[in-house]
């Protein structure tokens, strides 16, 4: 009888485990209608994979909020522009941008941003947060505020 006991303890165990280290965050993919993501980005880390995919998912969402790594120096207008080179017919990448597979703190506002805004934000909210959490990382881009 002891060893029944034991066998369900480690059973329970093993659930409450497995569920805890399980991620409600739903896996993004990228849609068809976008370019393939170049191998620079496949064969980096699944969070700036992601990240890209987020992009090509969320443009609004990136395009509203600045960038603090001092890419501003080289032309960038929002966080978007660390992933995005260029959209064609119906919002679809068609050039991706290298400059945010080795830029956490880009990644890092993206992957913020668009939790916000899976959490229901606003954009002109998300953009006050990222403002506010990373304005001591460096020179913004010149982002428009969103209304």
């Amino acid at each position: 009888m002891k060893k029944v006991y034991t066998l369900m303890f480690f059973s329970i165990l093993l659930v409450i485990i497995a569920v805890g280290c399980s991620s409600n965050k739903e896996k993004l993919t990228l849609d068809k209608k976008h370019s393939a993501l170049p191998d620079y980005v496949l064969n980096t880390s699944e969070k700036i994979e992601e990240t890209y995919t987020m992009a090509a998912t969320y443009p609004e969402v990136l395009a509203s909020v600045p960038c603090f790594c001092g890419c501003g120096m080289i032309g960038h207008e929002s966080n978007l522009d660390c992933f995005v080179g260029q959209f064609g017919d119906e919002n679809a990448v068609t050039e991706w941008s290298d400059h945010g597979v080795s830029c956490d703190v880009c990644v890092d506002i993206a992957q913020d941003a668009v939790e916000m805004h899976q959490d229901g934000k606003s954009l002109k909210k998300i953009n006050d947060l990222i403002i506010k959490k990373y304005e001591d990382y460096g020179e913004a881009t010149q982002t428009p505020e969103p209304k």
